[in-house]
């Protein structure tokens, strides 16, 4: 075996030095280029990444994560946009499945519509959900249609054809149907002959009043009307009569958005809004104010790191409970506000 020098060893120790070093910096220079690529898409987002890093470790209290619906026996939700609950029972839209899933408050299967019967009664993708009396009102985007159903889920009727254009999402308060329409590129609120009664915003990019597809909406108490300018990325607040009041974003000269498509939005007791923000992996809870001071992430035990994948559906129930439509993972979860 060749004896090897002084010489030679300290150039093949240098030489291994060198390999590490060139290794070292590739590996830097990767991490920099997925920084810079991940902070720009944040930014043309108008997205924070403090924001989302400050949603994962917020100090207060988070929502406690009940239960989760995904369905039972041979009915499972498939990418489900919205979630409304009435009389203690749970409406699904399973938009995937072209039907309305409804669940007993614990969450056990009780019945489905929508998806049966001939072309022209069937829904096709189903958003917002509303029971009024005897009926159950669907605000279908694919079919560009409101359908009526009966509490057994038998197809009755369309509702204000001649109105709406692209209905989305519906609220009733106080003897009115509130829809966002993306056809229109408004709110529109109706009475219950379908007469129309107000109209709010019109078509924009970036004035107050102005909507880029508004999606969800909520309508408070005191008749504040809460509207999610989902490709605006930001939410809106008018009063009864649609007078602009104020709009909430965070803080863009610091390029710390709080939203990047709001598509849902609920209100609790106190007033508080709860944003469904498929972007941003997270329902965002602001104050009466519209300063964020809460997020609900995480689903299941903390142990097993599961947490919301493209939340798009949001309400609030009588008894302080908050459901999201989780369109990511097809499944309802079901959280405790008290």
């Amino acid at each position: 075996m060749r004896k090897i020098s002084l010489k030679e060893a300290i150039s093949t120790r240098l030489a291994g030095k060198q390999v590490k070093r060139e290794h070292l910096i590739i590996a830097a220079l990767v991490m920099a280029l997925i920084a810079t690529v991940y902070f720009a898409w944040m930014y043309l987002q108008r997205t924070s990444p403090v924001e989302v890093i400050k949603s994962a470790v917020l100090p207060v209290k988070q929502p406690k994560w009940v239960t989760t619906i995904y369905g039972e026996g041979n009915v499972y939700l498939r990418q489900p946009r919205k979630v409304y609950v009435h009389n203690s029972q749970i409406y699904v839209s399973d938009t995937a499945n072209h039907r309305v899933v409804v669940f007993d408050y614990n969450g056990r299967y009780l019945r489905k519509f929508g998806d049966t019967g001939d072309q022209k009664t069937r829904l096709m993708y189903p958003y917002g959900v509303a029971v009024v009396g005897d009926e159950i009102l669907v605000a279908d985007a694919g079919l560009m249609k409101v359908a009526v159903f009966d509490h057994n889920g038998n197809f009755k009727r369309y509702f204000a054809e001649d109105v709406l254009i692209k209905p989305v999402d519906v609220v009733f308060h106080r003897n009115r149907l509130y829809f966002t329409d993306v056809g229109r590129q408004q709110v529109v609120a109706v009475d219950l002959d379908g007469k129309e009664v107000l109209v709010i915003g019109k078509y924009g990019r970036s004035e107050p009043g102005e909507f880029y597809y508004p999606n969800g909406l909520a309508v408070t108490a005191d008749g504040r009307i809460i509207v999610a300018d989902m490709n605006n990325s930001r939410v809106q607040v008018f009063d009864t009569e649609g007078k602009f009041i104020e709009m909430w974003t965070g803080d863009l000269e610091k390029h710390e958005g709080y939203f990047a498509a709001p598509s849902g939005v609920a209100v609790d007791k106190a007033g508080n809004a709860y944003v469904a923000d498929p972007l941003c992996q997270r329902v965002s809870i602001l104050n009466r104010k519209g300063e964020l001071y809460n997020a609900a992430q995480q689903v299941g035990p903390p142990e097993e790191r599961d947490s919301l994948s493209l939340p798009t559906g949001v309400w609030i129930d009588d008894k302080q409970r908050l459901y999201v439509a989780d369109y990511g993972n097809s499944r309802i979860a079901i959280y405790d506000l008290k």
